[in-house]
């Protein structure tokens, strides 16, 4: 790797939060992410699903219709408690080889789960020495949101694959996933196996470069073939481009999938006909104390008769949108403020014409921070918050399985009021 792409690599892990598996270190090693916190509120519950969600007593906004994200309008005072304990081991070099096995305990609101348990090595192939050989399950065939804590896409799974493979002009990462997680549906919809393949790390320029995608998603299992009609083949095809500057960087990706979402071995999402996702994001240090940090997501997502169907969904198409935009102003290095403001809706056409809507809010959260140092990245920090969220709900036709009709969620205008305390830390 020389080192324009080195630096594109260690600036994308820092905004990614990406905690790579690949990476062989002799003997044990130990690193970890958390986010923790406590809300108050005396105001009605806006989603309550997503207050059972978060678990902490933040009154979470979240929209009717919104798929993609856990919460709308943006992380900041308006998440839930996680944990990530990533145990690894690395043995010393032999024969030019490195070998290493990694681990992944994560706790959240479905309680402790072992995420990931891969074992990877470089230096098998002796003409190709970064190229990684992995088996094992991971996360991966990821592409992350910070502001909105989700992934435009991920093929997370139990497989196997090669990584870091050098062609030259660009990284080649070839790998075979299928589900890993317990939320599958009763009927087994949606679960397939993915085949991906990506480019990365191709210089356009000095200061951008460009990753290219194809995915397929295939099921395979004893009774496949006779579930054609309810697991289609999928496809995934997607593009990125990293544009750093001085103070900071701009990310595009966007993304066309057929007979998917932005995932397919998380078998509890939506598989509609096709789906078309742009997202825009960015952080830039505009002075030495402040910082703007912002996202734009999009969705578009149309179901034809057979993909609402087999996802037993009432909504022939949605248009999503969401605008979050964090300022951050550092006071020296023990203090800053941060003021996080976003905007979403979702356009909603049902099958029944009397169900077509819009639902529409906004979130603002200001929070006086306390921390190690004091650029954007430093951690651990401890929030002290305020979220004030108002939406109004015009449709629940995309409600798949009924959940928000269960939890009560009503149409109109709601708003609610949240104080509380946070900290966030990774090691």
């Amino acid at each position: 790797m020389n080192r324009t792409q080195l630096k594109y690599a260690v600036l994308s892990g820092c905004v990614l939060f990406a905690l790579s598996a690949n990476a062989n270190e002799d003997g044990f090693s130990f690193h970890g992410y958390a986010k923790g916190g406590i809300g108050l509120t005396n105001d009605d519950i806006l989603n309550q699903r997503g207050y059972d969600w978060a678990n902490n007593g933040m009154n979470i906004f979240r929209l009717p219709g919104n798929t993609y994200t856990n919460s709308s309008g943006g992380r900041l005072g308006n998440e839930a408690n996680w944990l990530e304990l990533h145990f690894g081991y690395g043995w010393a070099q032999q024969n030019d080889m490195d070998w290493a096995i990694h681990s992944n305990i994560v706790h959240g609101d479905g309680g402790l789960a072992l995420d990931e348990l891969a074992i990877n090595t470089a230096g098998v192939i002796p003409s190709n020495p970064e190229a990684t050989i992995w088996a094992g399950k991971r996360y991966f065939n990821r592409v992350e949101t910070f502001l909105t804590d989700s992934q435009s896409m991920s093929n997370d799974g139990l497989g196997f694959g090669i990584e870091n493979y050098d062609l030259g002009f660009a990284k080649l990462h070839l790998g075979v996933t299928r589900n890993i997680y317990e939320e599958a549906p009763a009927d087994g919809s949606g679960e397939l196996v993915a085949l991906t393949s990506s480019l990365s790390f191709i210089e356009l320029a000095d200061k951008l470069t460009l990753n290219l995608y194809a995915n397929f998603g295939t099921p395979f299992g004893p009774d496949s073939e006779n579930k054609t009609d309810d697991k289609p083949n999928a496809y995934q095809f997607a593009t990125k481009f990293l544009l750093l500057s001085d103070s900071g960087y701009d990310e595009l990706f966007i993304r066309y999938s057929k007979n998917a979402s932005g995932s397919m071995t998380r078998s509890w999402e939506a598989l509609p006909d096709y789906q078309i996702g742009g997202f825009w994001q960015g952080i830039h240090p505009l002075t030495d104390n402040y910082t703007l940090s912002y996202i734009w997501q999009h969705e578009t997502a149309n179901f034809d008769e057979d993909a609402r169907r087999r996802n037993d969904i009432r909504v022939k198409n949605s248009h999503w949108n969401a605008f979050v935009a964090r300022n951050t102003y550092a006071w020296n290095q023990r203090t800053s403020t941060e003021l996080e403001l976003g905007y979403e809706y979702i356009d909603i056409t049902a099958e029944s014409a009397g169900d077509d809507g819009t639902n529409s809010g906004y979130k603002a959260t200001l929070s006086q921070n306390l921390h190690l140092g004091g650029n954007f990245w430093d951690r651990p920090v401890i929030r002290f918050f305020v979220t004030y969220a108002e939406q109004d709900v015009e449709t629940l036709a995309y409600d798949r399985w009924d959940v928000d009709l269960n939890n009560g969620i009503t149409t109109g205008k709601a708003d609610a009021l949240t104080f509380g305390a946070q900290f966030e830390a990774w090691w």
